[in-house]
């Protein structure tokens, strides 16, 4: 059972056979598919079962050659982003047990390389097959979370929010410049480093982490497209699941130089949201991506 289900609104779904019942009234329920239900009819197929405004269920399978009758295979949760972010650079990979892809970007606001599910795997199977242009120019990303809970903000001067932009550029500019070689860049990211873990060893003496650390996004767990995030509450959303008639948070956030939506089921947040408000959670990363055309 997918563990993000509970995200998108079906928190009561705790057995395998509930889990097969919800699967198959969604592949009888139409419209599914879209348009992407006449794609690859004959050697793999997806449907879409929309669930609440911009979010729902992605079912992969095939159809069999005899009958037509759609075969599951695996299904996600998804949820749309609202906010669009230019990629330097992307690697897709396949999974290797079934039909899915994963991207690899390199982030300079991150510092670090940027793992997430793709959400529209098999569009950027079609423009391979068809020898269309399959790299990504931007995409938007999406965290689902089953824990999350509401932080105070940090109170920051025009001055020092000002200060803190210009810091993130030009640490920015650093990093792309030491990814292709500066020595000098180097260095300088090694010194603001080891100033920085100095600044903040002597500030956890008397002050709580979170009143030190305004933004995070790590890597959490086994799982490459996993993370830990804190981030600023941009703006925010109840939206409900048709089927269930359970409210969702759609929150838009600010994490290092990064805007993100998260969905989380209202059950799961501790805290109430506003704008300027923190949110932390582990949230599993999706992105859907755009191509060159």
């Amino acid at each position: 059972m997918h563990r993000y289900l509970r995200t998108i609104g079906f928190s009561k779904i705790e057995t395998k056979s509930q889990e097969v019942r919800l699967l198959e009234s969604m592949e009888l329920s139409p419209p599914y598919g879209g348009p992407d239900r006449e794609r690859h009819e004959k050697t793999y197929a997806q449907l879409r079962c929309e669930v609440g405004e911009g979010m729902g269920v992605i079912i992969h399978g095939y159809r069999r050659p005899e009958d037509g009758e759609f075969v599951r295979e695996y299904y996600f949760p998804y949820m749309e982003g609202q906010s669009l972010t230019v990629m330097e650079s992307g690697f897709i990979r396949r999974m290797n047990d079934r039909e899915a892809y994963t991207v690899l970007s390199e982030e300079y606001r991150l510092g670090s390389s940027l793992i997430f599910f793709l959400t529209n795997g098999l569009f950027y199977r079609e423009r391979a097959e068809k020898k269309l242009p399959s790299t990504l120019k931007a995409f938007s990303l999406t965290g689902l979370s089953v824990q999350g809970t509401i932080l105070l903000p940090i109170q920051k001067t025009k001055n020092q929010i000002a200060r803190l932009n210009a810091d993130n550029h030009n640490r920015n500019k650093m990093l792309e410049a030491a990814r292709s070689g500066d020595e000098l860049a180097m260095e300088s990211l090694t010194m603001e480093d080891i100033n920085l873990y100095g600044q903040i060893s002597r500030r956890m003496l008397r002050e709580d982490i979170y009143s030190i650390v305004d933004s995070c996004f790590m890597p959490t767990g086994v799982e490459c497209d996993c993370y830990m995030v804190i981030g600023e509450i941009l703006r925010f959303e109840l939206v409900n699941n048709y089927w269930t008639r359970e409210k969702v948070y759609r929150l838009l956030i600010a994490c290092n130089g990064l805007e993100l939506t998260i969905g989380i089921n209202e059950k799961d947040l501790l805290g109430i949201p506003e704008e300027g408000r923190r949110f932390k959670g582990d949230i599993w990363l999706q992105g859907f991506g755009e191509f060159d055309e």
